[in-house]
């Protein structure tokens, strides 16, 4: 199998974990236990077969594009670290047998923090790299067209149910008590996270445009000017 499919083929895991994950209450501690496991896996080889691009990291010309994007990278790998690491803490299920007495209140005060705010960072990365996919469909601006505004209606819809999920209150601390709907069928709850992460994905592709389309307007600026 080609490196490049393995990549998307991780990728994929890794964005259809994270429903699993946010609805921890609703599939239950255990299956919570070895998601976020599998994650940890699925991240640490995501990092192995990209170990030459990281290594790249700080080479050549840093663009405003590359700054935000290397700045991204490195917030979310300190977060997909400490997620783990939280988690392991207060396991209740697969990791037992570690000493961790004393330390499960201040672990999940970080996990719930760190959840938040992992599940945001790890969407706009997502999108930060979506224009290797979505710029070819630029070819065929009729299905640019149309597949922006599918995403841009889903999108819309995962703003709706990431203010009426309250996940800024979580994502600053303004509670410390996840509410969730045990009445709403667990595919609706999936579909909501779903929508939030094609939402701040959408984000994320468009800063990567808007700050491409900045640093082109600002060389051609200095070209001009000499």
């Amino acid at each position: 199998m080609k490196k490049k499919t393995v990549k998307t083929i991780i990728d994929i895991l890794m964005t259809a974990a994270l429903p699993v994950l946010m609805a921890y209450s609703l599939v239950g501690e255990t299956l919570h236990e070895i998601v976020g496991t599998a994650m940890l896996a699925l991240f640490i080889t995501h990092h192995i077969l990209n170990i030459k691009a990281t290594a790249a990291m700080f080479r050549g010309k840093q663009t405003p594009a590359r700054i935000v994007n290397t700045a991204l990278n490195i917030i979310l790998f300190v977060v997909m670290i400490a997620l783990p690491v939280s988690g392991i803490v207060m396991s209740k299920h697969l990791y037992t047998f570690l000493p961790t007495d004393g330390l499960s209140a201040i672990a999940r005060t970080a996990h719930l923090l760190l959840s938040y705010w992992g599940f945001a960072l790890m969407s706009l990365h997502l999108g930060f790299h979506a224009d290797i996919w979505l710029n070819l469909l630029k070819k065929k601006k009729a299905a640019f067209i149309t597949f922006s505004v599918i995403l841009t209606l889903i999108a819309a819809f995962g703003a709706y149910a990431f203010i009426s999920n309250r996940l800024y209150e979580y994502m600053f601390l303004q509670t410390q008590f996840v509410f969730f709907d045990f009445d709403k069928p667990l595919i609706l709850t999936f579909g909501e996270h779903l929508s939030m992460i094609v939402l701040f994905a959408w984000i994320g592709y468009w800063l990567k445009e808007l700050l491409k389309r900045f640093n082109k307007k600002n060389t051609i600026t200095k070209k001009a000017d000499v």
